[in-house]
């Protein structure tokens, strides 16, 4: 696997402990070294030999702190990079999923709203860091030529992205144009992994709506050969935001 791609830089350390090993024991080292729990459970990736439904999977891991993972799968070795690294955000998730499990009972055989949200952040979330609302707010209406063109200076100076979601990093092995993010906004300066880590999980636990918009993450400068206006300018990936109704 290459993991070339600026969304593998949080996980570069990890991957250089691992020493291109993608065994369950080599994980397995590597949470104990780290001390990482789940809950009141130490966290451990184990043999994945039969399929689970999705609700099962969750009350599994909230109920053991063991992820079942598949050996030899890309997917499965991308979520426990991102247990490794995001732990808090990741037990987050799981136990959110498990409190609406637990007291919705329907949800074990329809996920709802916000069991989608999590599931759309756990697969495809990326962590939207920055102290200016206003790039945040560019972002959120879909401004992309304004923000990632006319403001590329500051974009590169007052935010940060962290892909958090193993589907997009698996994505990211073999990248192209259309690979699109679901965004967590974190107001902060700050943004060492842990104290990310630790915010973006206190959020999750808060939420009863996660708002998530898009992001095509090769628009992010750097991360595709992108410094010309006319990369912004292809509305089958950059699509513009709703023009808001007037009132007559």
């Amino acid at each position: 696997m290459s993991f070339s791609h600026p969304a593998f830089a949080p996980y570069h350390d990890l991957l250089a402990a691992l020493d291109g090993k993608t065994d369950l024991d080599a994980l397995n080292r590597l949470a104990a070294a780290s001390s990482i729990r789940h809950g009141a459970h130490a966290l451990q990736f184990t043999a994945s030999s039969s399929t689970l439904s999705a609700a099962d999977y969750e009350m599994g891991i909230a109920a053991s702190g063991k992820v079942p993972t598949r050996e030899n799968n890309k997917h499965d070795f991308l979520n426990a990079l991102a247990w490794l690294r995001f732990p808090r955000l990741k037990s987050a998730i799981n136990l959110r999923h498990c409190q609406t499990l637990s007291q919705q009972p329907g949800e074990h055989k329809q996920r709802g709203r916000l069991r989608d949200q999590l599931t759309l952040l756990d697969e495809s979330g990326l962590l939207a860091i920055s102290s200016r609302h206003d790039l945040l707010e560019m972002l959120r209406g879909k401004r992309w030529l304004e923000l990632f063109w006319d403001a590329r200076v500051d974009v590169a100076q007052y935010m940060q992205f962290i892909v958090v979601g193993h589907g997009l990093l698996e994505k990211c092995l073999t990248p192209f144009p259309g690979m699109t993010a679901k965004c967590l906004f974190l107001y902060r300066q700050e943004n060492d992994k842990e104290t990310m880590d630790e915010i973006a999980a206190a959020l999750v636990h808060a939420a009863d709506d996660l708002e998530l918009p898009p992001l095509p993450i090769q628009g992010i400068p750097g991360w595709d050969d992108n410094e010309n206006r006319a990369y912004y300018q292809n509305t089958g990936i950059f699509r513009p935001g709703r023009t808001p109704l007037r009132s007559v």
